[in-house]
């Protein structure tokens, strides 16, 4: 799993890391998740002998996989999270949480807007099909490079020759790859709400993270609501975020292309380190 973190969006990776497995499994049909609703509403889990024991409930792939092939199929759509993170500051055993929110404008496979915002900071990114942006509007600086013709290539070209991993990359880059390598344990929870939406919640294990998500019910099944756990790390990281989906925006072309603000100062992007 290829990382997608960045400075502008300390949430992103979490939430990058769970749709990328269920993107990853696009070749199942959408319907799967009806199917997945047809199970009782109690929680269900094969018997574990330890840690390293494969738990993979049928209902709870099957779930995954069809969240993923319904969002690999979406050519346009809009999405707003409001996420929490909890972390260790730097040099200190407190722990702290943060809020942030994301906006995501995507017309496959030219154009998105995607700013992710906190109390501190606030990144844009925008791809009109020709050129990619990263905008800082409070510090008042930008910077525009050319871009190849699709999202996936573009994706692909920052991130080798800036090192800029855009929040959800594997929205994009992970549905033309499937593969369900790195699934431990997957577990049907049972019957949620979320936001007055009908939803099934499930748990999932893979090397590294925990993650739960409540998945919408219906010929729609969209994530309403993530939560990921590091387990790697000392005090674990934790992510939580609920999402809110329109598949049927009304924007145009007009919303991808960059227009510098008054007073914004343009700079050269860093060339990447071969660290990322």
């Amino acid at each position: 799993m290829r990382s997608t973190h960045s400075g502008a969006a300390v949430g992103a990776p979490a939430l990058t890391a769970v749709l990328t497995v269920a993107l990853a499994l696009s070749a199942v049909p959408a319907n799967a998740q009806d199917n997945a609703t047809a199970a009782q509403d109690t929680p269900s889990a094969a018997p574990s002998s330890g840690n390293d024991t494969l738990v993979l409930d049928p209902v709870a792939m099957s779930a995954l996989k069809g969240m993923g092939a319904y969002l690999a199929s979406l050519q346009k759509f809009e999405l707003h999270t409001k996420a929490t993170v909890e972390t260790t500051l730097q040099d200190t055993d407190l722990s702290v949480h943060l809020g942030y929110e994301g906006t995501y404008y995507v017309q496959r496979p030219t154009g998105f807007f995607v700013q992710m915002k906190s109390d501190r900071t606030i990144r844009e990114y925008i791809y009109d099909g020709k050129t990619f942006t990263v905008n800082v509007p409070r510090q008042k600086f930008f910077s525009t490079v050319a871009a190849p013709p699709t999202i996936r290539k573009t994706i692909d070209k920052v991130y080798l020759d800036y090192g800029i991993s855009l929040p959800l990359a594997d929205l994009f880059y992970w549905a033309d790859n499937p593969t369900t390598d790195g699934i431990r344990k997957a577990v049907r929870i049972g019957y949620a709400n979320v936001n007055g939406q009908d939803c099934d919640q499930f748990a999932y294990r893979g090397d590294d993270l925990d993650w739960e998500l409540w998945i919408a019910r219906g010929k729609a099944p969209l994530p309403l609501r993530i939560v990921v756990t590091h387990r790697d790390t000392n005090p674990r990281g934790s992510y939580s975020a609920d999402l809110t989906w329109n598949t049927s925006p009304s924007f145009d072309a007009s919303r991808f292309r960059f227009t510098p603000p008054d007073g914004a100062k343009s700079i050269s992007l860093a060339a990447a380190t071969g660290e990322q």
